[in-house]
């Protein structure tokens, strides 16, 4: 009696075994890849305040794709609760699928949370090349001193028209 009459394919079997096969293959591309990318990569002490990576906080590939950059930086930051470096947002960018195809990326980042920091004020420069978000910082003003003596600085009254 062959294997065909009694309705068992020999070639299930077969391909049984090779999925299974691409299955840890894909699994080990997928653990290099987040490893390659700053993602959950060997556990460092972060007390040592080493800069240790941690994107997975953001999700995965396609989180952040169609946020705009200023969108994305915020979710960033929410995500990680702690104040990041413009190259730590970007690697996040990476990540969770919002590609930047400029020369200069990092760039990009500060330039547009600069902007950001200066229109909106929902984004925050800690320091220097380092964002956060002002509702972790309730009771500290951001502003420059020469911007915030510009706004103390009473208005002289406007001449009433007469007509």
């Amino acid at each position: 009696m062959s294997m065909e009459s009694q309705g068992i394919d020999p070639y299930d079997a077969v391909l049984a075994d090779l999925k299974a096969k691409r299955d840890q293959i894909d699994q080990a591309i997928a653990a290099i890849e987040s490893i390659r990318a700053g993602g959950p990569a060997p556990v460092r002490d972060s007390a040592q305040g080493n800069g240790t990576k941690n994107t997975a906080d953001v999700g995965g590939p396609g989180d952040l794709l169609g946020l705009s950059i200023a969108d994305a930086a915020r979710k960033v930051l929410a995500a990680r609760r702690q104040p990041l470096k413009s190259a730590d947002i970007l690697e996040a960018f990476r990540v969770g699928g919002l590609p930047l195809t400029s020369k200069e990326p990092l760039n990009v980042v500060g330039s547009v949370l600069t902007r950001r920091f200066n229109e909106v004020g929902d984004v925050v420069r800690v320091s220097r090349g380092v964002w956060g978000l002002k509702e972790w910082y309730p009771n500290r003003s951001f502003k420059k001193e020469k911007e915030a003596a510009k706004e103390e600085e009473p208005k002289p009254p406007e001449e009433a028209v007469m007509g």
